[in-house]
């Protein structure tokens, strides 16, 4: 009898023990604050508010969140890359980058963009390689009130039609209701050349300043068609395509 109550009695201690080392891990890990690391091999990584509201997330191209807007979200392939949240919940903005080879060709890009309210990038700072024949630059787009999802669903419902003339009227009228016009490029284009351009509000390049690539300025007034009505230096051109 002796022998069992020693057993029991050290099983007891056994409990104590183990619960109190328990606590002392449990406690420790939920107080922790801060964590140092040397190395961190990760495929996706989200930051949160306190509430749990997801601000940012970075991750590869297979485990990129799909486009969240208005609380909704729609299916698109995405790269590797760092996107922002507001406090709503919609997406805000983010980086993305990537390059591929192929025949001796060779495709690179690379992206800094910030959306308008719940609609899609309204900045960005683009950079577009085609074998060597890019461009770089800031871009700005005119975006529309309406909420992307709402032209998303609309474009869905639209591309469900049968075709014929109702559907062809559909796309045009969706698009003259929400156009997503670009109004400002400042960079280097694909000729080597700088570029100024602004464009109107169809996204007709009205006014384009230039210097070539062997250092010659041009400045060109354009109208809605693209003819260019005036040019400096004055070359007599006024009047031709």
């Amino acid at each position: 009898m002796t022998n069992i109550n020693r057993r029991l009695r050290i099983l007891e201690v056994y409990a104590v023990i183990s619960l109190t080392v328990f606590c002392i891990l449990a406690f420790s890990a939920f107080t922790r604050s801060k964590e140092k690391f040397t190395e961190i091999d990760v495929e996706r990584m989200n930051v949160r508010e306190k509430n749990g509201q997801l601000v940012m997330v970075v991750a590869n191209s297979d485990r990129m969140p799909d486009p969240t807007v208005n609380g909704k979200s729609f299916k698109t392939e995405r790269p590797a890359g760092m996107l922002f949240f507001n406090g709503l919940g919609d997406e805000n903005g983010g980086i993305v980058f990537g390059a591929v080879e192929g025949k001796g060709q060779y495709g690179s890009y690379a992206g800094l963009s910030f959306d308008k309210y719940k609609q899609a990038q309204a900045m960005a700072l683009v950079y577009n390689d085609h074998n060597g024949k890019y461009r770089a630059g800031l871009q700005i787009w005119d975006r529309p009130e309406k909420p992307l999802d709402q032209i998303i669903e609309r474009q869905e419902e639209i591309s469900k039609m049968p075709d014929g003339d109702a559907k062809t009227a559909a796309k045009a009228k969706l698009q003259q209701e929400n156009p997503s016009p670009t109004r400002v490029y400042v960079g280097k284009n694909a000729e080597k050349e700088s570029e100024v351009t602004l464009y109107d509000a169809s996204g007709n390049a009205r006014i384009k300043m230039l210097v070539a690539a062997d250092g010659t300025p041009k400045l060109d007034f354009l109208d809605a068609k693209g003819k260019v009505t005036y040019s400096l230096p004055n070359d007599g051109i006024k009047g031709k395509n």
